[in-house]
């Protein structure tokens, strides 16, 4: 998957680094708030994030920050963008597509799975979706972590 420092299994130690980041940060309020899970606070974690607002429409959440390196898959900016503009050929698409089930159930999921991008290029991804409340216990966004590699000859 792409990182800072590919390897072996490192999509699956960002998930769990990203999970293991919202525990801690929760405490013993329900949700972390924003402020928790911004950049000063997981710096190796938020270049693979998406911060989606879900205050006015839980269904189709609003793009509030982004990380470089998740935007460097995306068609242009998606920086104030609901989820349902995201090209569907993307990895920002694919790690948000589960955000109804997180919003539902109100706990981190993670997801993984393989798409065609528009070069026609295989990429296998992984992705957790997380919920997070400015007050620590009503849920106001999500934070997603994504990453990916593409697959040789795919």
């Amino acid at each position: 998957m792409t990182d800072a420092k590919p390897q072996n299994g490192r999509e699956r130690r960002m998930v769990l680094r990203l999970l293991e980041a919202w525990r801690d940060a929760k405490g013993t309020s329900s949700f972390p708030t924003p402020a928790q899970m911004d950049e000063t606070a997981m710096p190796d974690l938020y270049p693979f994030c998406i911060v989606l607002d879900v205050t006015e429409d839980p269904t189709d959440p609003v793009v509030t920050a982004i990380g470089r390196s998740i935007s460097s898959y995306a068609e242009g900016s998606l920086l104030g963008l609901p989820t349902s503009r995201f090209a569907t050929d993307t990895l920002p698409f694919h790690a948000v597509a589960y955000v109804a089930e997180v919003l539902r159930k109100g706990v981190p999921i993670s997801r993984g799975g393989s798409f065609v991008d528009k070069r026609g290029v295989t990429i296998l991804y992984r992705s957790i979706v997380a919920p997070i409340a400015a007050d620590g216990e009503t849920v106001t966004g999500l934070i997603v972590a994504a990453n990916c590699r593409e697959v040789a000859g795919g």
